[in-house]
C-alpha cells in the first residue's frame, strides 16, 4: 500500500509537467494558426504562384435618381502585366437585375477598357473581375457631372473598413457603396464620428444591416448624420466580408464643385504615407486622421519635400474620434491649432502615431472655389441647383475638383500605376519610407527604357509623365506611390493610387 501511494505521489508532478508542456505547445500552435489566418488588406497584383486574378469593384455604375443616388459612369480599365494574353471575365452585379457576363481578351503588357454603361442601365452596379492567370489589374475611371476620379478596384474583401473623411453639409452628398461578392449574406454595423461630437455615433437603423449575397447596397451618410464638415465612418461585419467605396459630391451651390470616389481603407497603421499634395491660389490640402480604437492617439503630421521631413504639427485624436489638420502656405503662418504650414507648392505628407496607437489617415485635395455653407463663395462662383436630368455647365475655363484618398500604410519595392487616358500631364508622387537614400526607376510597362530618381531619406519627389499608359515603378527599398492629375479648364481632380505587386511577382 505504501509503495502504491509513493507511485501516486510521484505521478502527480509528472502529470503536471506534461500538462504544462502540452499547454505551451497548444498555445504555440494557436499563435501560429492565427498568424497564418491574418488577411492582407493591401491591394496587390496577384503573384506568379497564383493561378488566378480577382478584383472587386463596388461602384461600376450608378444612376442618379431624384430621391437618392449618385451619377457615376465607369470605364473599367483592365491591364495585363504578364507577357501572355488572358481572357478576363467581368461579372456585372446589381441588386435589381440578374448577373451579366462580359468577356475581354487582354494582350500581354497591354490594357483594354470596358464602358460599363454600354452593358447595363441599372441603378447600382458592382463588378467582379476574374482571370485564369496572375498579373491582371483592374482600375476604374469614374465620371460624373461634377468631375471625375481614377480609382483602383480591390483585390481583397475584409470585415472592417474605414472612411476617414466625408462631408454632410447642404451643398454635398456622401454615399457608401457596400459590395458583398461572397455567396452568403453579410451583416454589418456602421458607426460615425464628427469634428464636433466626442466619440462614436451609431444609428440604430444601421446596426445589423444585411447586405445580400452577391449584391450591393448604397447608403446615404447624410440621412443618418447631422450636417458636419468632417465625418469618419467605421464599418464592421458581424458576418461575412465586404468591399466598400466612398463617394463624395459637391454640387456648387455654395461655390465648391467636385466629385471623389475611392475605396475605403481596410487597414489601421501607425505610419501613413501621402506621396503627393499641392497648394496654390485655387488649390487646398488637408489631412484627416481618425482613431478607431478606445485609446487616445498622439500623431505627428509632417510635410515631406525633396530634402526629407520639414514642417510638422502635433495633434491628439480621442478614442473613436476624428481630427482635421489644415495645410496652409507659409505666408499665412499664424498661431493656430491643427495646422501645418509649408513654403512648398508640391509635397508629400507623413502621418505617424507617436504613442503607437494605430490610426487611419487620408488627404483631401480640392481645386477651384472653396465656398461652403456659411462661408459661401462670391455669387458669380455659385452654380444653380439642377435636377437629375439637367447637364451641369461650369463657367468656361474654370477648373475645379475634389479627391479624398486614404494614405499608403506600407511601402513596397515594386508598384504599378494604371493611368487612364486623362489628357494633359500627370504628376507621379514618390515617397521614401526609409531613413536612407533610395534610387527609384520609372518605366512604361513592357518598355526597357528607365528613368532614375533619387529620393532622400523620408523624402518625396514628383515626376511629370504623359497619361494614358501603365507605369512600372521599382526601388531598392520600400517606397509609396500616388499620381495626381487636374483636368485642364474643367472639372476633375484625379488621385491615381499605386498598386503593389505581390511578393511572388508574375
Amino acid at each position: 500500500m505504501t509503495l502504491l501511494l509513493w507511485f501516486a505521489r510521484l505521478a502527480l508532478p509528472v502529470a503536471l509537467a506534461v500538462g504544462l508542456f502540452l499547454d505551451e505547445s497548444l498555445e504555440r500552435g494557436n499563435t501560429d494558426s492565427i498568424e497564418v489566418a491574418i488577411v492582407d488588406t493591401d491591394n496587390a497584383v496577384a503573384g506568379g504562384q497564383s493561378l488566378t486574378s480577382t478584383w472587386y469593384c463596388p461602384t461600376a455604375h450608378s444612376r442618379e435618381l431624384p430621391e437618392a443616388g449618385v451619377e457615376a459612369q465607369v470605364e473599367l480599365v483592365l491591364t495585363n502585366t504578364a507577357a501572355e494574353p488572358t481572357k478576363v471575365s467581368v461579372y456585372l452585379v446589381s441588386p435589381t437585375s440578374p448577373q451579366r457576363l462580359v468577356q475581354l481578351e487582354v494582350p500581354g503588357f497591354a490594357s483594354r477598357s470596358l464602358q460599363v454603361g454600354d452593358h447595363t442601365a441599372d441603378e447600382l452596379v458592382s463588378a467582379l473581375v476574374e482571370a485564369p492567370a496572375a498579373g491582371i489589374v483592374a482600375t476604374r475611371r469614374v465620371r460624373s457631372p461634377y468631375g471625375s476620379e481614377a480609382a483602383p478596384c480591390s483585390s481583397v474583401v475584409a470585415d472592417e473598413w474605414y472612411v476617414v473623411s466625408s462631408d454632410t453639409q447642404a451643398d454635398g452628398t456622401s454615399h457608401l457603396v457596400v459590395y458583398n461578392p461572397l455567396p452568403i449574406d453579410a451583416v454589418i454595423d456602421l458607426s460615425f464620428a464628427t469634428e464636433l461630437e466626442v466619440g462614436p455615433y451609431t444609428p440604430r437603423e444601421l446596426g445589423g444591416l444585411v447586405v445580400p449575397a452577391a449584391s450591393s447596397l448604397s447608403i446615404d451618410i447624410g440621412e443618418h448624420v447631422r450636417r458636419r464638415d468632417v465625418v469618419s465612418a467605421t464599418l464592421r461585419a458581424r458576418l461575412g466580408r465586404v468591399v466598400v467605396d466612398h463617394i463624395q459630391v459637391f454640387g456648387g451651390s455654395s461655390g465648391r464643385v467636385g466629385f471623389s470616389t475611392h475605396l475605403a481603407s481596410a487597414t489601421i497603421a501607425t505610419s501613413w504615407y501621402h506621396p503627393i499634395a499641392r497648394l496654390g491660389q485655387t488649390e487646398a490640402t488637408s489631412v484627416v486622421v481618425s482613431n478607431p480604437t478606445d485609446v487616445v492617439a498622439d500623431v505627428d503630421v509632417a510635410v515631406v519635400t525633396g530634402e526629407g521631413l520639414t514642417e510638422s504639427a502635433v495633434a491628439s485624436v480621442g478614442p473613436f474620434d476624428v481630427v482635421k489638420i489644415q495645410v496652409l502656405p507659409k505666408v499665412e503662418e499664424r498661431l493656430a491649432s491643427n495646422t501645418v504650414f509649408t513654403p512648398a507648392s508640391v509635397f508629400g505628407i507623413l502621418v505617424q502615431s507617436s504613442n503607437g496607437i494605430p490610426v487611419v489617415s487620408g488627404v483631401e485635395l480640392a481645386s477651384g472655389p472653396q465656398g461652403s455653407p456659411g462661408k459661401e463663395s462670391p455669387e458669380n462662383e455659385l452654380l444653380p441647383a439642377r435636377d437629375a436630368q439637367e447637364e451641369l455647365e461650369l463657367p468656361q475655363g474654370r477648373e475645379s475638383g475634389l479627391s479624398i484618398t486614404p494614405g499608403v500604410p506600407n511601402g513596397s519595392e515594386r508598384w504599378i500605376l494604371a493611368i487612364p487616358e486623362l489628357g494633359g500631364q500627370v504628376l507621379i508622387g514618390l515617397q521614401n519610407t526609409q531613413q536612407g537614400e533610395a534610387n527609384v526607376f520609372i518605366s512604361r510597362y513592357g518598355s526597357r527604357g528607365r528613368y532614375k530618381v533619387t529620393l532622400a531619406g523620408f523624402g518625396s519627389k514628383s515626376v511629370p509623365m504623359a497619361p494614358g499608359s501603365t507605369i512600372e515603378i521599382g526601388s531598392e527599398v520600400p517606397i509609396a506611390v500616388t499620381a495626381l492629375h487636374q483636368n485642364a479648364g474643367g472639372a476633375g481632380l484625379n488621385s491615381v493610387l499605386g498598386i503593389k505587386f505581390g511578393e511572388n511577382e508574375p
